[in-house]
């Protein structure tokens, strides 16, 4: 069963500075962000962010570099009741590196913001919101073009689950989840159809070593017995939760690894092109 409370890094990280260069609009009934559309898109991504949300700089930022490095246009839409967690609210390593106290105080205020969120963001609320909105864009005029969605934490539960043939089969062409969270397993990972990659920290405290091989191990079996799927597993040594989208830029190692999720995201993407 999975933990309805994140995990310390999945409410923590730094903020990247650089300013986005795309544009808010009102899109298919959602707000959104759209990143600078290139002049020859190959592929539409559908961004779908952690818990700080689509107004995050961070999101905004990567959504900008698989536009531009990866010829898609990429939406970033906001499929939250509202945001639990905001980005003035982040605050590396507070229970790591905290005392006992401020640690304790720390998990309730989570919960205090947290468990009501996800009880209103449920997967029974939140699925058919995106749903609609990819479908929208399938019929929009990009319809010619494959369409892909990239989760991140909470927004990878969701990628995740759109592999399912019974969601995303007819709609997806490949998705991508980076270190999801809060996953039931071995549910959430059962009847996959789409391609679908995955990227995990070795120090990533949202999925145990025994989570990993069991999702692991299910996705291999899926392989023989699904025509055409297929699936990728990446490590990213040493990475925590959460190091695709809040990694701390200042880092060499940790740089290295949210450029390296970058091309992981785009490389998978153009393979199904």
């Amino acid at each position: 069963m999975p933990s309805t409370l994140p995990c310390s890094a999945c409410t923590s990280g730094t903020l990247h500075t650089a300013t986005p260069q795309g544009s808010s609009t009102n899109l298919f009934g959602f707000e959104t962000y759209v990143s600078p559309i290139p002049e020859n898109p190959k592929g539409v991504i559908l961004y779908i962010t952690d818990i700080f949300g689509w107004e995050l700089p961070n999101a905004r930022l990567l959504a900008d570099a698989y536009a531009k490095e990866g010829d898609f246009v990429v939406y970033v839409p906001n499929f939250m009741p509202w945001v639990p967690i905001k980005e003035s609210e982040l605050k590396e390593d507070i229970l790591e590196n905290g005392g006992l106290l401020q640690s304790f105080s720390h998990r309730m205020w989570l919960m205090s913001r947290f468990i009501p969120f996800a009880i209103a963001a449920r997967p029974s609320v939140t699925t058919p919101k995106i749903l609609k909105f990819a479908r929208s864009i399938k019929s929009s005029e990009y319809s010619s073009l494959p369409l892909f969605t990239v989760g991140f934490c909470w927004g990878g539960k969701y990628t995740v689950l759109l592999s399912k043939s019974n969601l995303g089969k007819d709609v997806f062409a490949a998705t991508a989840a980076m270190h999801p969270s809060m996953l039931k397993l071995p549910a959430d990972i059962e009847g996959l159809s789409v391609p679908l990659a995955i990227g995990l920290g070795t120090k990533d405290q949202a999925v145990t070593k025994q989570g990993a091989a069991t999702i692991e191990s299910i996705l291999q079996n899926t392989t023989q017995e699904v025509k055409n799927f297929e699936f990728e597993l990446k490590w990213y040594e040493s990475m925590k939760h959460g190091f695709a989208v809040r990694g701390n830029l200042e880092k060499e190692d940790v740089r290295n690894g949210i450029d390296d999720a970058k091309k992981q995201v785009i490389e998978w993407f153009h393979k199904f092109m």
